[in-house]
């Protein structure tokens, strides 16, 4: 087994290290390196996307649509509770929010359940040292984030060492434990015929190829006009330009398709939130400034103006310990509020969950863009769905395959990874005629850009 605490503080030192390189370096927009291809439906950089009238356009269109919104008629016949999975809180040195915090965020997002995946610190017990169970109207149910998997345990596991990683998920899964694919860009080729299900999403994923803008971000911290316009957009728009990265990570999807066609296999969203993108500028002298990085362990370098001529702008008229800028990108409310996993149970309980997780019952959405609530997905006549996502069905005369959502919306009906059927609408149907993995996602469009909203787990024809 690998040492993830030696990993994490090897990785938060090279950040810091870069982001020193890239104040030290000015702040050149053009990275040296080959932007990523624009994912499907993308019309806009994700620095374009931070101009001040993309922002409000995106705005706008979301007040539109969240005016359009309206019930589902078609039910599930169960609840859909609002879950967030990979939530760091307390767990290293490079997470800067703390549980408390978490839970006051979820209450204000409306998410009810948060399954937390906690760095493992050999010193503390990730099941046992954490919280477990309803805390005001939010179920907690702990867990880990340890050898490429956010994982689930019913009980301890410090004291147990498998030899290997089929072990491992052996003894997770173990009375009911759940475990998922995390972090899938890594692991294209890994099995995961064992294994609940994995992540189609993931933030931190998101963000990974998008050097040209992480440098636009992090050279605007001694660029006085570039400075100014972040800080309006997270005065105006806060939300949009957390979403400004948002892209469809299509080979995490066609991994999903194709192990999908071999056994049940739920996608799942995961927030990787960690509260720790903070940023601070204040001044140190009439020439320099000091760029702070905060986590649970406050980190800084100082910049002068020789180094970036933008800091004689940033200090003129300024005292020494003046505070010029201080820019929270990752609070904990905004993350939750852009991505979830809407788990479909009958109770709030975490057995429930568990199950819920397991047999699929669940579908991934980007709230920010509009609120998903009561979205559909299943096999069934006139109102009610007799199965739901995640459910196996018959190929029998009369089969047919439904969905809804409360907008109208850009709606894709794939099987077996290949798109079959497209309708500009707020509901499909479809009668299968051979047997496979058929799932829905659903698309809005935005600032003249289509993205990705809902993706629904399949629905198994055999």
């Amino acid at each position: 087994m690998r040492n993830d605490q030696q990993i994490l503080v090897i990785r938060g030192a090279l950040a810091w290290i870069l982001l020193a390189g890239c104040l030290l370096a000015g702040n050149a927009g053009d990275t040296g390196q080959t932007k990523p291809a624009p994912g499907p439906g993308r019309k806009y950089s994700s620095v374009e996307r931070m101009q001040i009238e993309r922002l409000r356009s995106v705005h706008q269109d979301r007040l539109r649509i969240a005016s359009e919104r309206h019930p589902v008629a078609l039910r599930t016949g169960v609840m859909d509770y609002r879950a967030i999975l990979h939530a760091h809180a307390e767990d290293s040195s490079h997470t800067g929010g703390t549980r408390p915090e978490l839970l006051a965020a979820a209450r204000l997002a409306d998410v009810r359940i948060i399954m937390l995946s906690d760095h493992v610190r050999p010193e503390r017990d990730f099941i046992d040292d954490s919280w477990r169970g309803l805390k005001d109207g939010v179920l907690f149910i702990p867990g880990a984030e340890a050898e490429g998997f956010p994982v689930y345990p019913m009980t301890s596991v410090t004291n147990k060492k498998p030899d290997s990683r089929d072990g491992y998920v052996r003894m997770i899964k173990e009375g009911g434990g759940n475990i998922f694919l995390s972090h899938v860009e890594e692991k294209l080729d890994w099995p995961t015929a064992d294994l609940d299900g994995l992540e189609i999403y993931n933030h931190h994923t998101d963000i990974k190829d998008e050097s040209e803008f992480t440098l636009w971000l992090r050279g605007a911290l001694t660029d006085p006009a570039r400075l100014a316009q972040i800080q309006q957009g997270l005065s105006e728009y806060p939300q949009e330009v957390f979403g400004a990265q948002q892209d469809y990570l299509a080979s995490i999807i066609a991994k999903w398709d194709r192990d999908a066609q071999a056994h049940r296999l739920t996608g799942v969203a995961a927030n990787d939130c960690h509260h720790n993108q903070v940023f601070t500028i204040s001044v140190v002298d009439g020439d320099t400034v000091e760029v702070g990085y905060i986590t649970s362990r406050p980190t800084s370098t100082r910049v002068n103006s020789g180094q970036a001529a933008g800091v004689a702008e940033l200090v003129r008229g300024r005292k020494a310990g003046d505070l010029i800028a201080r820019l929270d990108l990752d609070p904990y409310e905004r993350s939750l509020r852009y991505v979830t996993t809407h788990i479909l149970a009958e109770q709030l309980t975490e057995a429930e969950v568990r199950e819920g997780l397991r047999r699929g019952h669940a579908y991934v959405a980007h709230d920010w863009l509009c609120d998903p609530s009561g979205f559909a997905f299943g096999e069934g006549e006139a109102g009610k769905l007799r199965a739901i996502m995640g459910d196996a069905v018959a190929l029998v005369k009369g089969t047919k395959l439904k969905g809804e959502t409360p907008v109208r919306c850009t709606l894709k009906l794939f099987h077996n990874g290949v798109e079959i059927k497209t309708a500009i609408s707020d509901r499909i149907e479809y009668e299968p005629k051979i047997a496979g993995v058929y799932r829905l996602e659903a698309w809005l469009t935005v600032d003249g850009e289509q993205r990705p909203w809902i993706y629904a787990n399949p629905i198994y024809v055999r």
